[in-house]
């Protein structure tokens, strides 16, 4: 069952529901019905049981605080407005004097020159992907030939020859369907496991949107892991002897993609660590900021 997005909710007014029978008119429910519980618990969500970090309990204590004051404080014209001078002082307090780099954020600026590719992708193939159910009443759905795609997307995957190794180029396009009960459903790329990580300005996510498929993404993580190479020197070796031109940043998002697929196996393992009765560590010491350590 495909998950309801805003462009669906968007579709559902009351006509919509007047038009619909009994039987779909309790499948919309039930989705609607899902979807309210779904974003119910995201609000209930907190540091104690998710991964949210606990940085995010302040900012919903503070929004739960400011309403409940707001709702209390009643707004009067009695109130006295705050002086002139208090009010030049809080401002020159909220609004901090700028020194250089300091509040720069990092990143491409604001009014930049964006740096594209020279030479547009040319796929091997093309893959079509159709949407089967209707996401507002779950009924099958008929592939239209006149059918257009509504959005597409190209992959850089890494297949293994008998002579060695090639990357070809694959373009994904995504249709939209029309159900009998009026509904468009729009097919889209899935997204997987959310990795939340405090401090960190964007959450990392596995999705099936972006330039490098998973195969390519191992094999520049296993290079940059097992081989220990960095990331302009990876980006000169697949430029070089596999012609496939990434950023910096495109390599380094597929090494922490590749880092959280393999969260589940590293659990694994831990599992096993702590359930076994034997367990032989490596005592070979290392240096941790300045200081001799070792693990015994």
């Amino acid at each position: 069952m495909n998950r309801l997005s805003k462009e669906d909710l968007a579709q559902m007014n009351r006509d919509y529901f007047q038009s619909l029978d009994k039987q779909k008119l309790v499948e919309v429910a039930g989705n609607l019905h899902k979807l309210a519980v779904e974003q119910l618990e995201k609000l209930e969500q907190n540091s104690s049981n998710s991964s949210l970090p606990p940085s995010s309990d302040q900012f919903k204590s503070k929004e739960k605080s400011g309403l409940h004051q707001e709702e209390q404080t009643p707004h009067s014209e009695s109130q006295t407005e705050p002086k002139q001078e208090d009010k030049v002082v809080s401002e020159s307090r909220e609004k901090p004097k700028s020194k250089g780099f300091a509040l720069k954020k990092p990143g491409k600026q604001p009014g930049a020159k964006g740096i594209w590719r020279t030479a547009p992708l040319v796929p091997n193939q093309t893959i079509s992907h159709y949407p089967k159910t209707c996401a507002s009443c779950n009924s099958g759905l008929e592939i239209d030939q006149q059918a257009k795609p509504h959005m597409g997307y190209y992959v850089l995957e890494l297949e293994k020859l008998e002579s060695g190794i090639e990357v070809k180029c694959t373009l994904h396009h995504y249709y939209q369907a029309t159900c009998t009960c009026g509904h468009q459903t729009k097919e889209k790329p899935l997204v997987g496991y959310v990795s939340v990580v405090e401090g960190r300005s964007r959450d990392l996510s596995l999705q099936e949107y972006g330039l490098v498929g998973p195969m390519l993404a191992t094999f520049i993580a296993s290079v940059a892991i097992r081989y220990r190479m960095s990331r302009p020197k990876i980006r000169e070796l697949l430029n070089d002897w596999v012609g496939v031109s990434l950023s910096v940043g495109t390599i380094d998002r597929c090494i922490r993609e590749v880092g959280i697929a393999c969260s589940p196996v590293v659990e694994e393992l831990i599992e096993q660590l702590q359930s076994s009765e034997i367990i032989h560590l490596d005592e070979t010491p290392w240096y941790e900021k300045g200081k001799y350590r070792w693990l015994f």
